[in-house]
């Protein structure tokens, strides 16, 4: 069924929960309706130095999610690169599915973050 890391993983997520004020936001949801993602993120200066997810979905997703949230921490955001192939190895798992789904809503949070900065400058401006 599940690989031993992806069953400890969802047993005990280290990055779940939502940012208070999160400089990013996004939600999403899979093709078929079966699951709900949302990361937030804190960013300082472009760099992602927190993030954490909330989702309605199976073992694998969350596990994907709180792997991808302890992947970016660190990590510029305007820089963000993200590899299916690294997520689904370090789980132990050859289903791909819905990796992507995951990384899509990571990439609108940063676009999230992008955009209050545009209107932010534009207000200052």
């Amino acid at each position: 069924m599940y690989s031993n890391e992806v069953l400890k993983i969802f047993s005990n997520p280290l990055n779940a929960g939502r940012i208070v004020k999160a400089e990013g936001i996004a939600e999403n949801v899979n093709a078929d309706n079966t699951a709900n993602v949302e990361f937030s993120l804190r960013i300082e200066s472009n760099v992602i130095t927190d993030a954490k997810f909330r989702a309605q979905a199976n073992p694998y997703i969350i596990a994907v999610c709180d792997t991808i949230a302890g992947l970016i921490k660190n990590k510029k955001a305007n820089m963000l690169s993200l590899d299916e192939f690294q997520i689904k190895s370090s789980l132990g798992e050859n289903n791909p599915t819905d990796i992507q789904f995951c990384i899509d809503c990571v990439k609108l949070a940063v676009n999230d973050y992008v955009e209050k900065m545009a209107k932010s400058s534009k207000t200052k401006a």
